[in-house]
């Protein structure tokens, strides 16, 4: 009797704790599959949160120093964004390939604004121009990149080479030497090229709309004098990570000594009113006519 009770209590045990090891299991698997929807829901939107596109409910237009120049023309400058330039690896990454734009497309893009005689400018060259201190060009267009991922080195900029287009790249300076980003050594070759020009988007690409002044300071002014040490030359122009920004933040970006700060809300006029949060657009896979056609269209 005490062997048949023995073999039960033994069999119950066994079965007890294949039953907690099974719990444990779906437990477990339940918070990684919601640890890896939040996740992938959150890192979707990464760069392109809604409120991203909106502008600010408190920004206000500032009245100009008495010693600025001003002027309240508006300038057609339509600024691109983008930030892969690749071939995207792994299909399963949907989020690099939101943000991607493959080689070829790229290229069309660039022989199709040459050919159409868009003259490509620095971002830096966009206040004189609002200021009325010089003429834009005839065409003007801005290409912008932003965080600063190696493939831009290899992919991007032999293409802007080969159509001598000028590009503004703003870095993530405590990411450079980092895995997928730009090297130190390969900023400083870049920079040196005249055509790409270097600018800032902080330290650590920080979301400037909920961090505090001192974070935000410290990142502004630690980035500026990190990429001017290695590219040898002022910076003067920034763009806000994940297009985060508030009135604040302008301020604290104009203090910092920056010229100009990129936001991605949806414009193609620049004027001295939006120094601080130009506008920038996304130009897709469009080459060719419906680029500029496109470009042509553009109202605001």
């Amino acid at each position: 009797m005490n062997k048949i009770q023995n073999k039960v209590y033994a069999k119950r045990i066994i079965i007890g704790s294949l039953i907690f090891l099974l719990l444990i299991s779906f437990v477990v698997l339940f918070f990684v599959l919601k640890h890896s929807s939040s996740f992938n829901k959150t890192n979707e939107f990464t760069y392109y949160d809604k409120s991203a596109f909106e502008m600010p409910k408190d920004i206000t237009p500032k009245p100009p120093k008495p010693q600025e120049a001003t002027s309240t023309a508006k300038f057609k400058i339509p600024i691109l964004l983008y930030h892969y330039v690749e071939n995207v690896a792994d299909p399963n990454d949907t989020t690099r390939k939101k943000l991607d734009i493959n080689p070829y497309t790229f290229e069309e893009q660039l022989k199709t604004l040459k050919e159409a005689s868009y003259s490509s400018i620095f971002i830096r060259e966009i206040p004189a121009i609002a200021k009325g201190k010089n003429p834009p060009p005839v065409k003007p267009i801005a290409l912008t990149f932003d965080d600063g991922y190696r493939d831009f080195y290899t992919v991007a900029y032999p293409i802007l080479q080969k159509y001598q287009m000028k590009a503004t790249i703003y870095i993530i300076s405590g990411f450079l030497d980092w895995p997928n980003y730009l090297t130190k050594k390969q900023l400083t070759e870049i920079a040196a090229s005249g055509l790409v020009e270097i600018a800032s988007h902080t330290v650590h690409h920080v979301a400037l709309k909920n961090a505090n002044e001192q974070v935000i300071t410290k990142e502004l002014v630690e980035s500026k004098k990190s990429l001017e040490q290695i590219a040898g030359e002022t910076v003067t122009d920034f763009a806000y990570p994940y297009g985060s920004f508030n009135d604040k933040a302008t301020t604290l970006v104009k203090d910092a000594g920056y010229q100009t700060a990129a936001s991605v809300v949806s414009g193609s006029f620049q004027s001295t009113n939006n120094l601080y949060f130009l506008y920038r657009l996304r130009p897709g896979g469009k080459v060719g006519k419906a680029l500029l056609d496109w470009l042509e269209r553009l109202k605001k």
